[in-house]
């Protein structure tokens, strides 16, 4: 029997991958007859049984949407982002592979952490005032609207966009 139709039809819209990675199309309003009065008297089994059902919906769907609730790391950012064969491929030959053009990502996370705070893209004294994060001097076009990079794509990409603002907002850490 089903009680809370919308909870239900918000499961099945989840579940039939209607929200993509990072869209927070995924909120969920419980029931006011889920909430429980101030009471001194334990919760009837079926006010539990209702209240458990409820979680587990909520905890099914966050699940299904693809909702990540952590701030990435700068490894998730490097293999999602800057590797090569990546929206932003920094670590690419005729890009940022070597200092070519201006500094190098190389080809690790760990040369390419390294290369952005060679040109102060990540400012180890003041890591949520890092210029890649910034909407007004970031060189990548998914942050500044004006950013060139990249050069073979400058587009905005709001999945990148928001992981590294996210990143840059959790202190821009080499993790």
């Amino acid at each position: 029997m089903v009680r809370y139709k919308h909870e239900v039809s918000w499961v099945n819209h989840c579940l039939a991958g209607a929200c993509a990675p990072h869209d927070h199309c995924c909120i969920l309003t419980l029931p006011a007859k889920v909430a429980m009065p101030p009471t001194t008297t334990p919760a009837s089994p079926r006010t539990k049984h209702t209240v458990l059902r409820c979680s587990l919906a909520v905890l099914v769907a966050v699940a299904a949407c693809g909702i990540d609730t952590t701030t990435p790391t700068y490894t998730a950012l490097f293999r999602r982002y800057f590797a090569p064969g990546t929206p932003g491929h920094c670590a690419t030959a005729g890009c940022h592979l070597d200092d070519s053009n201006g500094w190098a990502c190389g080809t690790t996370k760990e040369t390419c952490y390294q290369g952005m705070v060679g040109i102060d893209l990540i400012n180890l004294q003041d890591p949520q005032r890092s210029a890649i994060g910034d909407p007004k001097n970031s060189p990548l076009r998914w942050i500044n609207l004006n950013g060139p990079m990249p050069q073979d794509n400058p587009q905005p990409f709001p999945e990148g966009r928001d992981a590294i603002v996210d990143w840059v907002a959790a202190g821009a850490q080499d993790n």
